[in-house]
C-alpha cells in the first residue's frame, strides 16, 4: 500500500513559467528523479501545470514515470501559498483512468532573474504516531 508507513517526501522544486505555456524546472539535491519539460495554463482563478518526471521510489513512497500535475489558486501573479494539490493520472483495474492525489505543495515567490536561488536537499519525513507529528528522517 502506497506510503502506508506514514513516510512523506519533501521535494524542493523551482519552476519558471515562460510565455507560451512552457515551464523550466529543477529539483533540490539528493533525489534520484529526473525532471523534464512542463506546461502551464490558467483557467479562471486556477493555475494548472504539469512537469514530466522520470519517477522514483524511496522506501514505500513511489511516483511513476509520467506527468506530475499541480493545481493552485492564482490571482494575477500571486499564487496560493499552501494547500495546493499534486495529482497523477493512473490506471485502475487495467482499463479505468482516474486522477489520484499524491500530495500537496506550497508556493513561494522568487525574484525574477535571480541566479543565486539555491534549493535545499530533498528530505523524507516519518509519522510518529496518531497525533500527526512528523520527525525528519536522516536517511536520504
Amino acid at each position: 500500500q502506497w506510503a502506508a508507513s506514514g513516510r512523506r517526501m519533501q521535494i524542493p522544486m523551482l519552476c519558471t513559467f515562460k510565455e507560451g505555456g512552457m515551464i523550466e524546472s529543477r529539483i533540490g539535491p539528493y533525489l534520484n528523479m529526473g525532471i523534464g519539460e512542463g506546461n502551464w495554463r490558467k483557467v479562471g482563478n486556477l493555475l494548472k501545470f504539469w512537469i514530466e518526471i522520470e519517477g522514483f521510489e524511496k522506501f514505500d513512497v513511489t511516483l511513476p514515470k509520467g506527468k506530475l500535475h499541480f493545481t493552485t489558486n492564482a490571482w494575477g501573479n500571486i499564487l496560493r501559498q499552501k494547500g495546493n494539490v499534486l495529482t497523477i493520472r493512473a490506471t485502475r483495474f487495467l482499463v479505468r483512468k482516474e486522477w489520484r492525489m499524491v500530495g500537496t505543495f506550497s508556493a513561494e515567490p522568487v525574484l525574477a532573474n535571480d541566479d543565486r536561488v539555491t534549493l535545499p536537499p530533498c528530505k523524507s519525513y516519518m509519522g510518529s504516531g496518531t497525533n500527526g507529528d512528523f520527525y525528519e528522517d536522516s536517511d536520504y
